[in-house]
């Protein structure tokens, strides 16, 4: 039987994005349309679909690079039973995700490149440190779990620090809202940023008898320019919810049919993921483009976002 555009669309999506099984997927073609197909059909058309995406794939990849900020975040994965990572990369309007053997720092460098100068967010994670022209912002939801955790199990003394850093953390985020407001100005919010930046190094200069507490006032010295980058830069996010809001959907995916057989299926459930998630933010139809690109005599590009 001969399918049609529609019928490998549907599989990818179903896939690549619900997270369906090859198996389930055949079932569901067999009760609800009559149509008999093997799960090796449906790992075949996912292939042909990503292939036919891979010009659209390429563009995510130079828009993610051409994006003023990028959120970074990865979770495990397999590939073949064995270990892997899921790294992703989101920008404004755009998300690239890349399925790599090890959990370091070369794919955001083989993406973005080690000159690349936008405004990195993300949550510490240290091979993120290796990009010295960006302008980064550690995550302050990150430092503010970081603080409760903390605060946990800390004794009335210990406390002390971890309960001022959250304070002052807080008071970071109210001054953003209250410019967003319009009841600060951006010149405001720039003095603002060198007072708080001289309040959190005043609070980790001293140092702390507490073995977590003097960790984490290393940490934060050690990134000190980087916990309020935010008021430097109005507009820039203070944490890595678009990051983690990308690669929600991968962990998903990830519980119910733990990862992919093979690194050709690694390639292209990254290609997929990353032309449906970049449709989804720019108020596309994935199944939709997939229909268009699998139907198109010439490799077909997205829309650019806003138009």
């Amino acid at each position: 039987m001969q399918l049609g555009p529609r019928a490998h669309a549907a599989m990818a999506w179903l896939h690549k994005r619900l997270g369906i099984s090859h198996g389930k997927i055949r079932q569901a073609f067999g009760e609800l349309f009559g149509i008999s197909i093997s799960r090796s059909t449906v790992a075949r058309s996912c292939h042909r679909t990503a292939k036919r995406c891979a010009a659209a794939h390429e563009q995510v990849r130079e828009d993610v690079r051409g994006s003023a900020q990028v959120v970074p975040d990865e979770t495990g994965w397999r590939v073949g039973g064995a270990k892997a990572w899921l790294h992703e990369f989101a920008g404004l309007n755009e998300v690239a995700y890349i399925i790599d053997p090890t959990r370091s720092g070369k794919p955001a460098e083989e993406l973005l490149g080690r000159d690349w100068s936008g405004q990195l967010v993300h949550d510490g994670w240290s091979p993120y440190d290796a990009f010295p022209q960006a302008a980064h912002q550690q995550c302050t939801a990150h430092l503010l779990n970081r603080c409760n955790e903390m605060l946990e199990t800390a004794s009335p003394g210990a406390a002390r620090f971890p309960a001022a850093v959250k304070d002052l953390l807080q008071r970071g985020l109210a001054l953003r809202d209250r410019y967003r407001a319009g009841e600060v100005s951006q010149q405001g919010l720039s003095v603002m940023a060198g007072r708080f930046t001289g309040e959190l190094l005043w609070l980790v200069g001293v140092r702390k008898t507490n073995a977590d507490n003097e960790r984490f006032a290393r940490f934060l010295f050690d990134h000190h320019q980087s916990i309020f980058n935010y008021l430097r830069n109005p507009g820039m996010d203070a944490t890595n919810w678009r990051g983690e809001q990308a690669i929600r959907f991968g962990v998903v995916n990830r519980k119910v049919w733990g990862g992919n057989r093979t690194w050709l299926g690694a390639k292209t459930q990254g290609i997929l993921m990353s032309v449906m998630q970049t449709c989804l933010m720019r108020g596309l139809s994935p199944i939709r483009f997939l229909i268009d690109a699998l139907t198109a005599q010439q490799p077909i590009l997205l829309p650019v976002a806003g138009r």
